[in-house]
């Protein structure tokens, strides 16, 4: 094995194209060494933002490639007794090979003559010229640039190739660019350009030159030192795993800096206070042991230790105007009331053909009264209060600079306007969740609000024939309905989708409402599938999805998926897979019980009320493998009608009374899912 050093350096790419790399590159190399016959025996990604690195252990030769060449047919090139023709030895000659080593094989309908040939495998060193290449241009992200007079496209002008194997330079040039054994240490700090004899040497070389190539110990010297520093203040760092992403992939030499402001914004709303630290300026807050926001953060700079003097007060200087001007709007909103930001929506357009915000919170007020009547009537008018401010904030100048903030203003406006917790926590959370797994608000009043809201967004734009196909979905549609079935499935609401899109009677069409309430089928059972039932499983709840609340349908699910655990379960499903091919071509026929004429009949009807019977008080308890472990119980009767009774009998009212009472155990069969949809 070999050992290849291959490094991109660029300008700055941005952190949010590394993680794109280090996922591309590892993938991309390892498909395009095995095109070149060329094992791999480890491999590792390192990033910083002006380099794209590449380190792995590689077979030093090709692996060597068995090919088929394929000559005249067997009968032109040898004669019956298999002695070689004319053609069988211009084959050969013109593979190089002798006749001797020709061999027959059947391709088609016939027999030909082929050769096989070995190409031995050429040395790594040889191939990686061509392959480092390939793999260059194999690298895309979401934007490309060209640069000066080139024609490539790269995430960054690129401006230097460091590739060597083992000790060996790999020489190649790309548009003028030559690769070498030259890297570059930190812009800044180091001295300039680095000669690498060869990848042992790689990763200390450049630490002496202030850049830690590895972006794993650059988070973990993040992390540490930003713990380190808040507790030195008895506080607690606020490590929030997108923010410490992304300076990790900011910075190639992390140093930390603990970072102070004025103690008068912290009456600001702590939210606010974080958001400025966080996604205007990457800093991380720091909180005391209750979580309660302290007057320190965390700055991570790309510079050695002796300045972060000038670092600290260049960031305090920073934060206090930012948190000036978050003072300012938030006084000014405070200033306005809640009514007055509430005025201000109607001069906001939600959609330029579905009105204003203010008209969106009205068609949301409308929707939420309807759902809150059914599930929480006696928290009617908290619910109207709520849906009616839910989109308040967003006429906010807080928010308006801070659009990540929206609900979240909105409750501190509604508690400065002097109603309730309640209502303020609606607001607050009525935008989660956002996906299935998300968490969802933490009252009836949020969850009810959050609901007519996202059902509110799904109409409106299936009203303007704006529905998601394949991977369209510019409104997010899919999104809020996801956020809508896990609402439906925690809080159990007895709801089914169909009653759920009956809300809507006023808002859409008959059309549109059968439109979506498919649209929600479909989510529920991706949402089934996602939660890791079999999709043979959700079909047996197919015939029933809009007829029983979420919450019941995959209760039913999980009692199917343990019932067919049972030893007997294949006894139970033959039988009931009998009954339901011989039925499933006929139309509901009446039963006439004095039609009877055999004990088997009696006798399966008997036990089928029996059973009704036995399964009510399961069924009403909602206790559905009790059930079917009762309907079980008609495999020995089910079998002995098929096997003594002829239900296709000469006589046609025989015949069809017969297919009528397979027709009502279908049904009692099916009470809890359909489980000939199993197989």
């Amino acid at each position: 094995m070999g050992k290849l050093l291959f490094e991109i350096g660029t300008e700055e790419i941005p952190a949010r194209f590394i993680s794109i790399a280090i996922s591309q590159m590892e993938e991309n190399f390892k498909e395009i060494a095995k095109e070149y016959r060329i094992e791999i025996s480890s491999i590792r990604i390192f990033t910083t933002p002006r380099r794209l690195c590449l380190v792995a252990e590689l077979s030093d030769e090709q692996s060597s490639e068995e090919k088929l060449i394929w000559g005249p047919p067997a009968h032109v090139a040898f004669d019956n007794n298999g002695n070689p023709k004319e053609p069988a030895y211009a084959f050969a000659k013109s593979q190089g090979i002798e006749v001797s080593s020709l061999q027959i094989k059947q391709k088609g309908k016939g027999n030909y003559v082929c050769a096989v040939l070995i190409e031995k495998g050429r040395k790594t060193e040889e191939i990686l010229p061509e392959l480092l290449k390939d793999f260059f241009f194999s690298l895309n992200f979401p934007k490309m640039m060209r640069w000066g007079d080139k024609s490539i496209k790269f995430v960054r002008p690129v401006r230097w190739f460091l590739a060597l194997f083992d000790e060996r330079v790999i020489s190649f040039e790309i548009e003028g660019i030559k690769s070498g054994e030259t890297t570059y240490g930190h812009r800044f700090l180091s001295a300039g350009s680095l000669r690498i004899h060869s990848s042992h040497e790689y990763e200390k070389a450049l630490e002496e030159n202030f850049v830690i190539v590895d972006q794993e110990k650059r988070r973990h010297l993040i992390t540490q030192q930003a713990k380190g520093l808040a507790e030195s203040v008895e506080g607690r760092i606020i490590l929030d795993e997108d923010l410490l992403e992304e300076v990790t992939h900011l910075v190639e030499y992390p140093q930390c800096v603990l970072c102070i402001f004025s103690e008068e914004y912290l009456h600001l709303p702590e939210e606010l206070l974080i958001t400025v630290m966080k996604d205007h300026q990457r800093y991380f807050a720091v909180t005391d042991s209750e979580g309660k926001l302290k007057n320190y953060f965390v700055v991570v700079s790309n510079t050695k230790e002796e300045n972060c003097e000038n670092i600290k007060k260049g960031a305090e200087r920073v934060i206090r105007a930012r948190f000036e001007d978050a003072r300012f709007y938030y006084a000014e909103d405070l200033k306005k009331g809640l009514n007055s930001l509430l005025e201000g929506t109607k001069g906001m357009v939600y959609h330029e053909k579905l009105g204003s915000l203010y008209d969106k919170a009205m068609r949301v007020s409308q929707i939420a009264d309807k759902f809150a009547k059914e599930i929480i009537p006696q928290k009617v008018e908290i619910v109207k209060i709520a849906a009616q401010y839910c989109k308040a904030d967003l006429a906010s100048g807080v928010v308006s600079e801070f659009p990540e903030l929206q609900g979240i203003m909105g409750s501190y406006y509604a508690k400065h306007a002097g109603f309730s917790e309640e209502v303020a926590i609606a607001i607050r959370e009525h935008y989660r969740p956002k996906g299935f797994n998300d968490e969802i608000p933490s009252n009836e009043v949020g969850c009810i609000l959050s609901i007519a809201d996202k059902l509110d967004h799904i109409s409106s734009f299936f009203n303007l024939g704006e529905i998601p196909s394949g991977t369209e979905d510019p409104f997010g549609l899919r999104r809020a309905a996801n956020g809508i079935i896990a609402i439906l499935v925690r809080k159990k609401y007895p709801i089914t989708i169909s009653d759920f899109v009956e809300k809507l009677d006023g808002l859409v069409d008959e059309k549109v409402k059968l439109q979506i309430k498919n649209f929600l089928g479909q989510r529920f059972e991706s949402f089934l599938e996602l939660s890791n039932y079999d999709m043979n499983l959700v079909k047996t709840i197919g015939n029933i999805i809009f007829d029983y609340p979420l919450y019941q349908l995959e209760e039913r699910l999980k009692a199917v998926r343990e019932f067919i655990k049972r030893e007997d379960f294949e006894k139970f499903f033959l039988s009931v897979k009998r009954v339901s091919n011989i039925i499933k071509n006929y139309e509901k026929i009446p039963l006439n019980t004095q039609l009877f004429l055999t004990s088997e009949e009696k006798m399966l009807y008997d036990t089928m009320g029996k059973v009704r019977k036995n399964i009510e008080q399961s069924l009403n308890s909602e206790n559905f493998l009790a059930t079917l472990n009762e309907l079980s119980n008609l495999t020995l009767n089910i079998n002995n009608f098929f096997d003594n009774v002829l239900v296709m009998d000469k006589d046609e009212n025989i015949r069809r009374n017969r297919l009528a009472l397979l027709q009502e155990l279908s049904d009692l069969l099916k009470v809890v899912a359909d489980l000939s949809k199993l197989y």
